[in-house]
């Protein structure tokens, strides 16, 4: 063939299959009729979920019964203050003392201020993780861990908002163990903002 000659080439034809949907349609099917089995399946489900307050935690002090820490925190929620959601910070392990209420020199930022001293027969470092177990796992965010202003111990800081719109701070600070026994300064106080 000469360069000058043009090339006549003859068209091929289309397959002579057809392509069908049928397959992507199926799919579609069976994925509507999954759906609307499962979604029956749970409209009529009988099951009730219940939440719980106190979370299982493996490893640390176990914590007192509801009407110990009823007993340990006296007169600590007045006329829904604070409010549950923060009002379930007031805990102590087993087999804890109640010493004293504290002077907290005013009520802070907010109008709440609670700070109450307490021992029990375990080492610091296992009632500090007692608590910093227990408060994580009740929504509390620990913001600041080091030793105690003006010495004398270690603290741990946390805080939560809380459903009345105020944020809480929940600090303690554990003396050192001597003798086998532990004493500890736990507070609450409605805080200012979340810094």
């Amino acid at each position: 063939m000469a360069a000058h000659e043009v090339s006549r080439a003859v068209p091929v034809p289309p397959p002579s299959r057809r392509v069908s949907i049928l397959p992507a349609a199926s799919v579609l099917l069976l994925a509507v009729v999954t759906l609307l089995v499962v979604g029956t399946t749970n409209a009529f489900d009988s099951s009730t979920v219940t939440s719980t307050t106190a979370p299982v935690i493996l490893g640390t002090l176990p914590p007192a019964t509801a009407s110990a820490n009823a007993s340990l925190f006296k007169k600590a929620v007045q006329d829904g203050v604070p409010p549950a959601d923060i009002a379930s910070a007031f805990f102590a392990p087993r087999g804890a003392v109640w010493i004293d209420n504290l002077p907290t020199g005013g009520l802070g930022p907010g109008n709440y201020d609670r700070a109450s001293r307490f021992r029990i027969a375990a080492p610091r470092p296992r009632l500090l993780g007692f608590y910093r177990s227990w408060l994580e796992a009740l929504g509390w965010t620990l913001f600041s861990t080091g030793p105690a202003p003006h010495g004398g111990g270690d603290e741990l800081l946390f805080q939560k908002g809380g459903s009345d719109g105020w944020w809480w701070e929940a600090g303690v600070i554990a003396r050192p163990t001597t003798g086998g026994r532990t004493a500890w300064t736990y507070r609450l106080f409605q805080a200012a903002d979340a810094s």
